[in-house]
């Protein structure tokens, strides 16, 4: 017992003695701060403080899954970057250590989906249960990064669809209860509906057409829904949403 007392006493007053360069080196933190910092620096975050909180949170949950690592690093960056695509392809190689048997690793279409459910968990389940099904690979397939790439695109582009139909919502929601005139917010689901069917069955053009609503279209659909003299009910922020997303989906081709 006493020797495994100095033992203890003898590292600790090793790593006392340590100067501040041992001392950072020795506990990793030179390194997650080089790690950091370069990531910071190629995907260029909007918020860099937030970005800063986000990756040292993660880091603290390192023996984390697979998923919420690979999550992390498709989401440090917008879709639209260039770097996107390199952020993609790091996460494949990492969800490519997944233990498919004892021995064999790889991306399978279990842990594939986990991702594609994670990346989705901000929008409605029904939601995320239909693009799922469209892109769908069995548990036991092998998912080639291809398919890996476009799924978590269309993914990512979903989100962002999404979000934009939440603030749409937001201008229509003028009580701000949570809950907005029906008539107003099938005039407005209409319009994007138009633009939608004008926009190919690509998810990089049905994303702009979300941006894209014909300002004349949409006043004259908004005039003649405020003209009605009854109202028609309401409709929440979720349904509207719901609504846009499902109109999104009818675009995106089904993976088998």
């Amino acid at each position: 017992m006493a020797a495994e007392r100095r033992k203890v006493a003898s590292t600790s007053d090793e790593k006392s003695l340590d100067t501040d360069k041992q001392f950072l080196e020795r506990t990793g933190v030179n390194s997650a701060i080089r790690d950091v910092i370069g990531k910071m620096i190629t995907n260029r975050p909007e918020d860099p403080v937030t970005f800063l909180a986000d990756y040292f949170e993660a880091l603290v949950e390192e023996q984390s899954s697979l998923v919420q690592r690979a999550l992390r690093i498709i989401t440090m960056t917008h879709h639209s970057r260039p770097v996107f695509e390199v952020n993609v392809r790091d996460a494949y190689t990492l969800l490519s250590k997944h233990k498919v048997s004892k021995k064999l690793k790889g991306v399978n279409g279990a842990i594939y989906t986990e991702l594609l459910q994670a990346l989705c968990k901000v929008l409605p389940s029904t939601v995320t249960i239909k693009l799922v099904k469209k892109l769908e690979c069995f548990d036991y397939e092998a998912v080639p990064f291809d398919v890996f790439r476009s799924s978590v695109f269309t993914c990512c582009v979903l989100r962002e669809y999404a979000a934009v139909a939440e603030q749409l919502f937001a201008s229509l929601d003028i009580q701000k209860s949570g809950k907005a005139d029906k008539a107003l917010c099938e005039a407005v689901m209409d319009q994007l509906k138009t633009a939608l069917g004008s926009s190919r069955n690509d998810v990089k053009r049905i994303i702009e057409s979300s941006y894209n609503l014909g300002p004349e279209g949409l006043h004259q659909a908004l005039e003649r829904a405020l003209s009605r003299e009854q109202p028609q009910g309401v409709i929440t922020a979720e349904q509207f949403v719901t609504e846009a997303c499902d109109s999104f989906l009818a675009k995106v081709k089904k993976l088998k």
